[in-house]
Parts: C-alpha cells; sequence; structure tokens
C-alpha cells in the first residue's frame, strides 16, 4: 500500500509540475485572481490576514508562495491537492475500504478539480481541510479532528455547514468534551483580529453572504444535480451515483454505523443541499457556481469509491477473476482518459488552462499603459490581471482604486482609467459613454476583441 502511494504521489507531482511550466491560466479570471492578490500583498496590508472575503487561513497560509507570482500560488495549491490525495488515501485505508489508490486516482482525475488546482481559489484548500478532517476523526483523534475542522469557515464560509455535521458526529459517538473545541478557530480569529476591526463580533458581522438575498439571483432546485456531471465528468460521476444508491441503501441495513454514515454520507448530502438551497432561494450571495463542490471532493472519491468495488469486487463483476480484471481496468482507463476527451465535462486544454481572453487583452492594454506613462501614476480600473499585468498593489490607495463614479469625480490630473465591459459593467455600472463624455477626459487607447459570440472591450484614459 505504501508503494502503492508513494507512485501516486510522484505521478501527481510530475502532472503538477509539467501543468505549472506549460500553461499560463489562473483557473479563473475573477476571484481567482483576486484572492491571489490578497495573498500577495498581505504583508503589506495586515488586515488583509483577517478579511472575511479573502479568507483568512487561506492569506495565512498562501501568502509565502503568492511572493513568487502567480506561478507560487499555483505550486501552494498543487501541494494541498498532493496533501489531499495522501489524506484521502489514507482514509480509505483505514475504512478498510478495497482499492484506496483507486480514490486517490478519482481525485487526480477529476476534470474541474484539476483546472481549479492551478489557480488562486481556495476550494482546494477547504478540501485538504476536509480530508485531514476526516482522517483525524477516523483515526480516533476527536480533538485534533475538532480544531481542525474549527478553522474550516475561515477557509471558506460554508465551513459552517460541515462545522455542524462533525458536530453531529461527535454528538452520536457521545464525545461530548470535544464539541467546545468546535469554536476553537472563531475564538482565535476573534481575538487576533479584535486588533485590526476593533469589532469583538467581527468574525459575524464581516461576513460578506450574511444575506439574505443575493444580486445573483436564483435557480432551480436540480441545478446542482446537473451541474455534478460538469464537476465530476463521466466516469467518476457514474461511479458517485451507484456508490450514492449503495451507500444510502445500506445505511437503512446497518446497526452500527461508521465513519462513512456519520460523516462521508452526510458531509456530502448536507453541503449539496445547502447550496442548493442557498441558490434555489437566492441566499447569501450564492451564484450557484459548480466549482463550490470541489470543497468536498475528498467526500465525493470515498463514496465514488464504493461505487467502483461494487462494480469490480461486487456481484456485478461476478466471480470470474479475468471479467473483474477487465472491468477494473476498462473502469480505470476510462477514468484518466476522460479528462483528455472534447466532452463538455472534460478540460479544455485551451480555454481552461491558458489565460482568458479579457486577461489576453488585460495584459496587452497593460503593456501599452507602461509604456506611455510615467512610474507611480495612480490606476482607476476594476480587472485585478490589470494590477497583476503591471505589478501595482490592488490595496494601495495610493496606487489603484475602483472604477466607481465617486473615484471618477475626485481623480487627480495623473491617474490613469482604465475601463472594460465586464467589472466596470457588473460592479459599479460604469458605460464607456459616460467616459467618453465627461470633461477633461481622453480616450488614448481602445481595442475590442471577439471571444466566442461576445466582446473583450478595454480602453485607456488620461486627463487631456
Amino acid at each position: 500500500m505504501k508503494k502503492s502511494l508513494s507512485l501516486i504521489l510522484i505521478f501527481y507531482t510530475v502532472i503538477a509540475t509539467v501543468t505549472i511550466t506549460i500553461f499560463n491560466g489562473t483557473g479563473d479570471a475573477g476571484d481567482s485572481v483576486l484572492h491571489f492578490l490578497f495573498a500577495k500583498y498581505a504583508p503589506a496590508h495586515q488586515a488583509l490576514f483577517f478579511d472575511m472575503w479573502g479568507k483568512p487561513v487561506f492569506v495565512l497560509l498562501a501568502f509565502p508562495f503568492a511572493h513568487f507570482g502567480f506561478t507560487g500560488i499555483k505550486i501552494f495549491n498543487a501541494l494541498t491537492v498532493l496533501l489531499t490525495i495522501a489524506l484521502t488515501f489514507k482514509t480509505g485505508e483505514a475504512l478498510h475500504i478495497k482499492n484506496p489508490s483507486v480514490g486517490a486516482l478519482l481525485i487526480i482525475f477529476t476534470p474541474l478539480y484539476y483546472i481549479l488546482t492551478f489557480s488562486g481559489l481556495t476550494e482546494p484548500l477547504f478540501a485538504l481541510f476536509v480530508a485531514a478532517g476526516l482522517f483525524l476523526a477516523v483515526k480516533h483523534k476527536y480533538q485534533a479532528a475538532a480544531i481542525l475542522i474549527s478553522f474550516l469557515p475561515f477557509v471558506r464560509s460554508e465551513g459552517l455547514v460541515l462545522m455542524g455535521v462533525f458536530g453531529f458526529y461527535f454528538f452520536c459517538i457521545k464525545q461530548w468534551k470535544v464539541l467546545p473545541f468546535l469554536l476553537f478557530g472563531s475564538v482565535v480569529y476573534t481575538f487576533a483580529g479584535y486588533f485590526v476591526h476593533h469589532d469583538i463580533l467581527w468574525v459575524i458581522t464581516r461576513i460578506p453572504y450574511a444575506s439574505l438575498s443575493s444580486p445573483y439571483g436564483s435557480g432551480g432546485l436540480l441545478h446542482f444535480a446537473r451541474q455534478l456531471f460538469y464537476v465530476l465528468g463521466f466516469p467518476v460521476y457514474l461511479l458517485f451515483i451507484v456508490g450514492f444508491l449503495r451507500l444510502i441503501i445500506g445505511a437503512f441495513r446497518k446497526k452500527k454505523r461508521t465513519e462513512v454514515d456519520l460523516l462521508v454520507l452526510p458531509g456530502f448530502i448536507f453541503f449539496f443541499v445547502a447550496h442548493t438551497l442557498f441558490w434555489y432561494f437566492g441566499i447569501f450571495n450564492s451564484m450557484g457556481l459548480k466549482r463550490v463542490l470541489i470543497g468536498v471532493m475528498p467526500l465525493v472519491a470515498i463514496i465514488a469509491l464504493f461505487g467502483f468495488n461494487l462494480l469490480t469486487e461486487g456481484g456485478f463483476a461476478g466471480r470470474n477473476s479475468i471479467f473483474r480484471t477487465i472491468l477494473r481496468n476498462f473502469i480505470i482507463g476510462a477514468v484518466a482518459i476522460f479528462p483528455f476527451t472534447a466532452g463538455p465535462a472534460a478540460v479544455n486544454w485551451k480555454e481552461d488552462m491558458m489565460l482568458a481572453k479579457d486577461q489576453q487583452v488585460a495584459l496587452a492594454t497593460a503593456k501599452i499603459v507602461k509604456a506611455r506613462v510615467a512610474p507611480g501614476c495612480r490606476l482607476v480600473c476594476g480587472h485585478p490581471y490589470i494590477c497583476e499585468a503591471m505589478d501595482v498593489d490592488w490595496f494601495d490607495k495610493k496606487r489603484r482604486v475602483d472604477l466607481t463614479r465617486v473615484n471618477l469625480a475626485g481623480r487627480k490630473p495623473a491617474d490613469i482609467i482604465i475601463w472594460e465591459n465586464w467589472f466596470a459593467l457588473t460592479g459599479w455600472a460604469i458605460r464607456k459613454p459616460e467616459l467618453d463624455s465627461a470633461a477633461g477626459l481622453k480616450c488614448i487607447f481602445d481595442t475590442i476583441d471577439p471571444d466566442h459570440g461576445h466582446e473583450i472591450h478595454f480602453s485607456v484614459y488620461f486627463e487631456k
């Protein structure tokens, strides 16, 4: 077993190294870059270590890597996935589930998980905390598990849901003394952040999602059920459905509950149902993003492993050892090959792994601006990749401010205004004609680039 795990980890290390070397994408053009900027500039702005949108634990752990640029944050997330693979394998082994190496492979070849690993997003770190908490619980290190999970809401806010699941688990196994330790992380951050926010309740009052409405609208109850297919890809999705049904049916037949029944299955169900309801009712600023499901990938992998074992080790495969071997190898091969196919749930290597079109245009725009202005000018913009391209501190108000009407009205003579047709529109409803007609402004650069039926539009304005 140790040899199998070592080979899998070496295999993944090679894949991650090649990916980081060849592909320059950020996994997402918005939040991914912003989370990276939070981590990068936290040492210069200590309040960023205690920002609930930026995710305090993510910023704390990622900032040494972000110092080395976006490649550094990719390395950080690749390391979190490496540890998640190892812990998922060890958890399957501790639970005496057959073929734990297959569970590890399911993580590696889940298309969206692979894509988002090489980003600045927080989902991979969340998945690591889930995997570590589950492993500690399975090894009966309950206090350590509770303390670790107590920090989950500071990795991603929906960690509160899994805190509740772990609390339910500790209650069921009569580990009542452990329950207070689920508040450990909140107590630590409450007092540490007080000296920044001067608010003893800041971990509650500054949650950006604490709203019973959402500007992003709402959707159907089956939204995430449909999106799960595009997260996992067909082979892993099929194994998951088989495993899920097996565990649900088995749960009604068992007299003694295990961690699979009390943590793995409820953990996924409550997390999935919570996000489904958030999106359906349009609350907590839910955007219905399928990427949130990556956060419980260790639970998904274990459930899917049960599906794999049912198909290859159970009655379905029969007693014919040759047929079992063929079926086993066929399924593993399908899992490994699927990300390279042309299906909608597979990896689009050009679009998913390279810089997005708007980032490419932002990069070109940044070169134009840098060539025409003096160093130290202040940017008035909303596109985060512009700042990364120009090596400008996103949080330094002397170097960059948001493209709002207040900031436009109070602009300085040396300011550079960079308008584009996404963040400027969705964030502050600033339209280009408004700038074109503004007194004292002159458009010195304008570019429109096609992108799959849409337009990427950037304009740069100086003071006349």
